[in-house]
């Protein structure tokens, strides 16, 4: 199981002390799993916290297997056959498509099995009884408790009275089969499939692997089997060691499939999501320091410099392939977290509410990350209603109430919202953003942002980052002119000044180009060891491709030796 895919959980869902909510998710068909799946993964911030309380979690599914399945207290050599659900069950949990609530419903079903096992009298009754319950409290799962009660009994019950013409017990398995039926009539569930299979906790929009009803059927199998089988006497160590490899045989296809899943999910983003969410930004720029030339790995590791405050002057550190190393749109914006962190690290606060406010929630509830962003930018606007129904839903939820009520300091507190750097900056940009959604694309946006609020430094160095990137020299060239030229500027990065050095010399001797001097490049921040060490590379240019290994992290190295 990878940790961060089960902190991801955590970012999908947001479990809030609520009457209304907790009642209205009860009242769900599987409601009561759903509780407790996102009770537990409230506390799964922490990768290495989300993964130690998964395997607890299994452990003691292994345990409650054990308990139905004992034939006496000191019985413990069967543990291991008991494991075998957990092993199945942990595997199917490396998918993310999958929700926890799969696993929190076994458990309900587990506890069921261990109650009907204590029962000694009408246990019919009961059994069908408890399946309506868990039917309803846990979902479709509890097919797996009407199979598991009902089978046994059931061959318990034909040899004991051969006369019987029907096998009583097994209207356990009846009455699942008639709640299935009345919850789809009624619209409970949407489909025949998400009645009685797993697919009630799996993503709408994705097909059920095969796979994941291992868990389901190898714990059907492992209650029937024992309910079924005579008491063998232990043959010691031999009967131990037995299990013990079969456990081993199975953990072969568990592992397989669990990686197989790993490998089909985007593994990096699920790192790459919890860093940016914690505002770990050295531990962002660390991870994504792994494999930089990916455009959206590049994003989110120019996204980190930038928070930093470090994205010109390291940008060249990483193999950056052209401006979509800085920003990658998608085709469609409308559920897409790491666009929305993009856009508000950039500046422009309208577009990275549009797409926040749509990835807003999830299969799994409401996403805290966008409903933070989206507090944050009605502060920016001033919206102090609408920012307060945000922070009221937060303050609900106790990973996230302090953070919340920092920020309600702001409502209806213009001043402090102005004199805030975050907010304030925000402000200011939302002067020259008309509409709440992106016209056209990123960069275009970018420079009237900057026209009313130049001293946005995040903007500033996506805007120059993005244009040295595209080789655009003359654009380069005004942009300086246009932001770089007052005595309030800030000083041109080392690599834009590279880019003017070097497009001086290229502008005196290329016809269609308007001459420069190096008198303007003084004028507007290029500093005389600059032009010295371009001599440098020049030489060495000549010399050949050993000499220029020392300039690989200057700018005249990327624009002449990397494709874009």
């Amino acid at each position: 199981m990878n940790p961060f895919a089960l902190a991801y959980r955590e970012r999908q869902q947001l479990f809030i002390f609520d009457r209304t909510y907790i009642l209205g998710t009860f009242l769900k068909v599987g409601g009561l799993a759903t509780l407790l799946s996102r009770f537990i993964v409230q506390f799964f911030w922490n990768p290495t916290v989300a993964l130690v309380l998964t395997l607890l979690s299994l452990a003691l599914s292994a345990y409650m297997t054990w308990a139905i399945v004992r034939k006496s207290r000191n019985d413990w050599s069967v543990f291991s056959l008991c494991v075998i659900p957990s092993l199945f069950i942990g595997a199917s949990l490396s998918d993310n498509s999958l929700h926890f609530d799969y696993f929190t419903a076994i458990l309900l079903v587990q506890a069921g099995l261990l109650i009907y096992k204590g029962i000694k009298s009408h246990r019919t009754l009961w059994g069908v009884l408890l399946t309506i319950i868990l039917y309803f409290t846990a979902g479709s799962a509890a097919v797996i408790f009407a199979i598991s009660a009902a089978v046994p009994d059931s061959w318990r019950h034909s040899r004991l009275d051969r006369e019987s013409h029907f096998p009583w017990t097994l209207l356990s398995i009846v009455a699942v089969a008639l709640c299935g039926i009345v919850s789809y009539a009624l619209a409970l569930v949407p489909t025949w499939s998400e009645a009685f299979t797993p697919a009630l906790y799996y993503d709408l929009d994705a097909s059920l692997p095969v796979m994941h009803w291992a868990g389901w059927v190898t714990l059907s199998l492992v209650v029937i089997c024992a309910g079924l089988a005579k008491p063998v006497p232990s043959k010691g160590w031999i009967t131990v060691v037995s299990r013990i490899a079969l456990l081993g045989v199975l953990f072969v296809p568990a592992s397989k499939f669990s990686k197989k899943i790993e490998e089909k999910q985007p593994s990096l983003a699920y790192v790459f999501e919890h860093y940016a969410a914690n505002e770990d930004w050295d531990g962002l720029v660390k991870s994504c320091g792994k494999a930089p030339w990916l455009p959206r790995t590049a994003n989110y590791l120019n996204m980190a410099l930038a928070w930093k405050g470090e994205l010109s002057e390291r940008l060249l550190e990483y193999d950056q392939r052209g401006p979509q190393s800085l920003v990658m749109t998608t085709k469609d914006r409308a559920v897409d977290v790491a666009q929305a962190h993009l856009m508000f690290t950039m500046g422009n606060v309208a577009a990275a509410q549009d797409v926040a406010f749509n990835s807003l929630s999830s299969l799994q509830g409401f996403c805290p990350d966008m409903v933070k962003l989206n507090a944050q930018v009605e502060l920016m606007r001033g919206s102090y209603e609408v920012a307060d129904k945000y922070l009221s839903l937060l303050e609900k939820a106790p990973r996230y109430r302090k953070w919340a009520r920092k920020y309600r300091g702001f409502i209806f507190n213009d001043d402090a919202v102005e004199a805030d750097p975050l907010l304030g900056n925000g402000r200011r940009n939302l002067a020259a953003e008309n509409s709440f959604i992106m016209y056209t694309d990123p960069m275009s946006e970018l420079f009237p942002i900057l026209d009313v609020n130049p001293k946005d430094e995040r903007a500033l160095e996506y805007g120059l980052c993005y244009l040295l990137l595209a080789k655009d020299l003359n654009s380069v060239k005004r942009f300086i002119t246009d932001y770089y030229s007052s005595p309030e500027s800030p000083e041109l990065p080392r690599i834009a000044q590279e880019a003017m050095v070097f497009y001086s010399e290229y502008s005196r001797n290329m016809e269609g180009i308007e001459p420069f001097g190096l008198d303007w490049c003084y004028e507007h921040g290029v500093k005389p060891e600059t032009v010295k060490r371009f001599e440098e590379y020049q030489r060495a240019a000549v010399a050949g491709p050993v000499s220029l290994k020392k300039f690989r992290g200057t700018y005249w190295y990327y624009l002449v030796h990397t494709e874009i």
